[in-house]
């Protein structure tokens, strides 16, 4: 049976309807679920964090590879579903919450189709956590932001913080068609390996702030932002991720 006939088969027996308002958009492609778990190497010895199991058709996938699932969800309504459909899988541990109020226990990999309006919030998050791997499901323009490079329309924020802590590799992009109920855009599914660089939050802060003024010059980016003078008219925009570093070693210290 096609998975979107089996989605709406488990709506009809649970009551529940996927709800967009919960960014609720199920994978109904089993061939792209399959590889979005490839894309992970899982192995006997991982442990998976999914964020946003829904359905449990991605969770199940893992869940066949890996020694341990923790499956996040916020949504009770979908509890039975979860529970019912893959009661045989005793390497599931559920955590009924919101995934950006609470710790998460110990992985080494995560691997989800997230929620669009909190993938932004829940990749800065995992910086705060050591693991080998991330495969997560974006909307195709944040996929886009995390490898644009210096001078592209979309190069910002997220494209030095995600450039600066991981390897960003964008695997393929999902057409809309392929998600139930079917969203406004395309997808895009990224793998993120972390880099061997320990997390520094005043330069977070320093990106932070220079982008808040993108368009104009580095000097006025560290006027406005730190009340730092500095004579350099490079646009923020264009500065690589090497000329970043650069400017922010110099200033660093009058960065309170």
């Amino acid at each position: 049976m096609a998975l979107k006939k089996r989605i709406r088969k488990l709506e009809n027996k649970y009551g529940f309807r996927a709800n967009p308002v919960l960014d609720q958009y199920f994978l109904k492609n089993e061939s792209i679920i399959k590889r979005i778990a490839r894309y992970g190497g899982i192995k006997p010895t991982d442990t998976v964090l999914e964020i946003g199991p829904g359905p449990g058709f991605l969770t199940q996938e893992i869940a066949e590879k890996a020694g341990k699932v923790i499956a996040i969800e916020k949504d009770k309504e979908l509890k039975p579903v979860l529970k019912e459909r893959l009661m045989k899988y005793k390497n599931i541990e559920y955590i009924w919450d919101d995934c950006l109020e609470i710790d998460y226990p110990e992985f080494n990999k995560t691997i989800s189709s997230l929620p669009f309006s909190i993938s932004t919030p829940f990749t800065f998050k995992l910086l705060d956590y050591d693991f080998e791997k991330a495969v997560l499901v974006y909307q195709k323009e944040v996929g886009e932001k995390m490898v644009a490079e210096s001078g592209e329309s979309n190069y910002g924020r997220l494209s030095v913080m995600i450039q600066t802590y991981y390897k960003p590799e964008l695997k393929e992009i999902i057409s809309k068609r392929h998600f139930y109920p079917m969203p406004k855009v395309d997808s895009a599914v990224m793998v993120l390996e972390p880099r061997d660089k320990e997390r520094d939050e005043k330069y977070d802060k320093f990106i932070r702030e220079i982008f808040r003024y993108r368009n104009k010059n580095l000097r006025n980016a560290m006027k406005y932002g730190f009340s730092i003078d500095r004579e350099d008219d490079r646009k923020v925009k264009d500065l690589s991720l090497e000329e970043l570093e650069e400017v922010y070693n110099k200033i660093k210290e009058e960065i309170s």
